[in-house]
């Protein structure tokens, strides 16, 4: 007895349905097909490839129907349709081919209906992720068009630069992307008709353009479950005027930059179904004048459009057939053995932090000789060779992230999917430590204090050549101490990898301190002194804050508010304006000696608390005040 049973390997989708996904998903990114080929939103193109080996076809429907365009008292309808097909065969390149043909219907022209069939256009576009984030690159594009009866066809040229930025690798919560594109267009319409013969009803009609053109294209997009909402602006700057002035149909002269086209584009494009994206847009004109030799934009343009896109390398390559055979003979029965089923194994690496997909990370089998694949650029996927049933053990490995290995079990005949996350490779920061006193080691104290890893560090005179430090990236506060000096504070921001030269210059104590802490306040022996009539400190102010930082470190005091004080002559407002601008100007010094602003505050209160009376030249005085107010300790 013989029996056949057929199991196929299931599709494994590399555009995944968005619907059901989290706001942050990584795989709510779609990489779809311009109008014309290759990706990118609608009219601007992306420098993220995607995914080598996909196919890309697009089908792009456009229509507008207007009053008064492109002259007045003129009836315009358009309708055209492009079929596009893209190609990524390497994951730098991109080649697209696509073919346009439009109606156009203007009670101006002649004939009223003109139909332009046949335009082609060729491109190819080569880019490079840089940076985290960031593809830059460039591509060209080829352009046919058709001619007009006569069986003439022109030719365009098109070489661009090309870039695009995704922000969730700042922020996984920034689920935006942008994109832009600058370049040139070396159009050769303008020889399909001698100059004069056409209004400019028949020149729209028939896409032509006397004039080269500089080109700008923005573009926004976000990646949210089920749809992408986009944003377009695109500029085409018409080159070689003559004198800047076309003539206009009415016939009056008009500047290049008033006829120039500038559109701006919303849609959306639905990304709920696998590999299937639909596109719903409107282009709205933002130049309104029209001359002669450059195409007038239309008020508005609805844009309606399908994407599909397909690996043939993911397509279900069939089943395995199970031929099983029983022999009977006397007293016994024997069954064939099955033949072994493969599996394989799907997924993506991201970024244990970010959640961004990790392009080029190598995952290969432990204790195998089979040899890596690489996760794809932009979106991190990857899919291994055929492997056998049963736990399989696989091993990930990139520069800058920590190792990992991690155990699947694998079904016969399927595919099974995993997530795996790299935690990033952290480098600490290294110090080098010197305190000094009149450029002399001084042995101290110092506490990095704050950051992922609070730390306290004897620093030796004696040894001082040798003192370095490393720690992990974060925001310190360090303080600094040692007997008979004035202690010292400082905010450190370290990051990976980095080398820092920390260095302090301590004050020996005074012989007379004039600074002391009475209960909640710092209280100042003799006052800070302050240009007349303003808020500028005098330099023999500045030893009295020191003493002020010294028993901010050395009490533990975490939080300070400076009040700055008056007395009752002149101008009320302008009093409180004095000590408040005074009040400020401390906190500002003591920030300059290295306290965090975090830890002050200040405040002014004109002559509104006095604690003497303002009859006297030295009430008035006393009255003139700054105070230390403790808030924390």
């Amino acid at each position: 007895m013989v029996g056949f049973r057929t199991n196929a390997r299931p599709y494994e989708a590399h555009s995944p349905a968005t619907l059901g996904n989290g706001w942050r998903d990584a795989s709510n990114l779609r990489h779809a097909s311009t109008s014309t080929g290759g990706v990118g939103l609608l009219r601007v193109s992306g420098a993220d490839l995607g995914r080598t080996g996909v196919l890309r076809f697009s089908v792009t429907g456009e229509f507008f129907s207007s009053p008064d365009f492109p002259v007045l008292d003129a009836n315009n309808t358009r309708t055209a349709g492009t079929f596009a097909i893209g190609y990524v065969p390497l994951d730098f390149l991109d080649v697209s081919l696509s073919y346009t043909a439009s109606t156009n219907t203007n009670s101006r022209s002649s004939p009223t209906l003109i139909q332009a069939l046949g335009d082609v256009t060729l491109g190819a576009r080569a880019t490079k992720q840089w940076l985290p984030g960031l593809w830059a690159g460039g591509d060209v594009r080829v352009m046919t068009f058709s001619g007009v009866g006569d069986g003439k066809i022109a030719f365009g040229f098109s070489p661009r630069a090309v870039a695009t930025y995704d922000a969730r690798t700042l922020d996984p919560r920034l689920p935006l992307r942008v994109h832009t594109n600058l370049g040139l267009m070396f159009d050769g319409t303008g020889s399909l008709v001698e100059a004069g013969r056409l209004n400019a009803s028949e020149e729209y009609a028939l896409g032509i353009n006397r004039y080269s053109r500089f080109t700008v294209g923005l573009g926004l997009e976000a990646p949210l479950p089920i749809a992408t909402p986009f944003i377009e602006y695109g500029l085409a700057s018409p080159l070689g005027v003559p004198d800047g002035q076309l003539a206009s149909p009415d016939g009056t002269a008009v500047s290049v930059g008033s006829v120039a086209p500038r559109t701006l584009g919303l849609g959306v494009r639905v990304t709920a179904l696998q590999n299937l994206t639909f596109t719903a847009a409107a282009e709205l004109g933002l130049t309104r004048q029209v001359g002669y030799g450059v195409q007038p934009v239309p008020p508005f343009n609805l844009v309606l459009g399908a994407s599909f896109n397909v690996d043939p390398s993911l397509q279900a390559t069939g089943g395995t057939r199970v031929v099983e055979r029983v022999v009977h003979e006397p007293a016994v029965t024997r069954t064939a053995v099955a033949a072994p089923q493969t599996s394989q194994v799907s997924g993506v690496v991201l970024d244990a932090k970010t959640r961004q997909p990790i392009p080029g990370v190598f995952v290969a089998l432990v204790d195998s000789t089979l040899p890596p694949v690489a996760s794809a650029p932009g979106d991190g996927r990857f899919l291994t060779y055929a492997l056998p049933s049963g736990t399989v053990k696989l091993s990930v490995r990139k520069e800058g992230y920590l190792p990992m290995e991690k155990e699947v079990v694998l079904k016969a005949g399927e595919t099974t999917s995993v997530e795996l996350e790299l935690v990033a490779e952290v480098k600490p920061a290294t110090l080098a430590l010197a305190v000094t006193s009149k450029r002399k080691p001084v042995s101290a104290t110092l506490a990095f204090l704050g950051g992922p890893e609070s730390r306290q560090v004897a620093f030796s005179a004696a040894n001082a050549a040798s003192h370095s430090l490393q720690l992990p990236a974060g925001h310190y506060v360090v303080e600094v101490t040692a007997p008979g000096f004035l202690a010292q504070t400082r905010p450190v921001q370290l990051t990976d990898g980095t080398s820092l030269e920390l260095a302090f210059d301590l004050e020996p104590e005074p012989k007379q301190w004039q600074v002391k802490r009475e209960n909640d306040k710092l209280e100042l022996l003799q006052s800070l002194r302050f240009a007349d009539g303003k808020a500028v400190l005098l330099p023999d102010s500045y030893p009295m804050l020191s003493q002020v930082v010294d028993l901010v470190v050395r009490t533990g005091i975490k939080r300070l508010r400076i009040e700055g004080h008056t007395d009752n002559q002149g101008d009320k407002t302008a009093n409180l304006n004095l000590s408040k601008d005074r009040a400020r100007a401390v906190a500002d010094a003591l920030i300059q000696l290295g306290l965090e602003p975090a830890r002050i505050e200040s405040e002014g209160f004109g002559d509104s608390r006095p604690v003497a009376p303002n009859l006297t030249p030295r009430g008035r005085e006393l009255n003139r005040r700054v105070e230390f107010v403790i808030l924390e300790r």
